[in-house]
């Protein structure tokens, strides 16, 4: 696991998404990959983003094909709760921790 680069924000990132990230780790690693985080707490997200209170993150995928990258997704999905979503957006999977109610 790895930042993009130096314009990657951590700071402030919730430990749910830390935890995340490493369940992430693994699948990334099963299907020979290095994970790469291309964001968190940085970039340009909508004013409502939960990239800016440390819950989301955005992991690389242009080294998949399209199938590849919906499946590390679904895989990543099953091994975390309902407290997450992940969703393969076309160009990365965007990882967000997002209590439900119960």
């Amino acid at each position: 696991m790895r930042l993009k680069d130096s314009s990657v924000q951590m700071q402030g990132v919730r430990s749910e998404i830390i935890f995340a990230l490493n369940v992430a780790d693994k699948v990334y690693d099963t299907y020979g990959k290095e994970m790469v985080i291309t964001s968190a707490n940085d970039g340009n997200h909508s004013t409502t983003s939960l990239h800016y209170a440390g819950c989301a993150v955005d992991l690389r995928t242009n080294y998949f094909e399209n199938d590849v990258a919906r499946e590390v997704t679904t895989e990543i999905k099953n091994r975390l709760n309902i407290d997450y979503d992940v969703i393969f957006e076309g160009n990365h999977i965007h990882l967000e921790f997002q209590p439900r109610r119960r």
